[in-house]
């Protein structure tokens, strides 16, 4: 079974597939600039997810260390 695609007006680089409808993109310097800004960007947001855990982590560990001073 063959898939059959067809042309999008509005953008040269996008086609769409007759059977499921989905539109791909057939240009692929752009596609993969794409996927490699996604990566950055979810680089980026995992970097700072881990500092605000670091940053808690922090605030912890010097809430404990001032508990154990007021202790002695």
């Amino acid at each position: 079974m063959s898939e059959t695609f067809l042309k999008v007006k509005e953008n040269k680089d996008l086609i769409r597939s007759a059977d499921s409808k989905a539109i791909l993109n057939t240009n692929l310097k752009e596609l993969n600039k794409y996927r490699q800004e996604r990566e950055e960007k979810l680089k980026l947001k995992r970097l700072s997810e881990d500092s605000e855990k670091m940053k808690s982590d922090i605030e912890e560990i010097k809430s404990l260390i001032k508990q154990l001073i007021g202790q002695k």
